[in-house]
């Protein structure tokens, strides 16, 4: 870089392009790989419970349970899909820090998957 107007170096300035919503909650991106590792982590522990169903491809949906602020546990699970062999849909409550599952239950719709930390009662 040359000099300034007035002699001096001109400091070069490296501007960072961040969206807003990165600028407003900069840790957000953060949370989400968290997030995405404890869903990883849950399927892992159904998976080991349930060995046919890291073979076949499921399609896994799941949250954290409302009111667990630590993220602990988590409610994750898969509709019926006769396509990939699965003939009735499965919830689980997964406690994602020990890596096992804590209740296992029949599931229909993705709404009847549990949402708060009171399925764990």
């Amino acid at each position: 870089m040359g000099p300034g107007p007035m002699g001096s170096p001109r400091i070069g300035c490296v501007t960072e392009r961040r969206s807003t919503a990165s600028r407003l909650l900069p840790f957000l991106r953060i949370e989400k790989e968290l997030a995405d590792e404890r869903m990883q982590a849950a399927i892992g522990a159904v998976c080991a419970r349930h060995p046919r169903l890291a073979e076949i491809e499921v399609v896994w949906f799941g949250h954290r349970l409302q009111g667990d602020n630590r993220g602990r546990y988590h409610a994750l699970g898969y509709v019926p899909d006769p396509d990939a062999g699965l003939e009735e849909g499965r919830g689980f409550v997964v406690d994602v820090v020990a890596g096992h599952v804590m209740r296992e239950l029949p599931l229909e719709r993705r709404r009847d998957l549990p949402a708060d930390i009171s399925a764990l009662a």
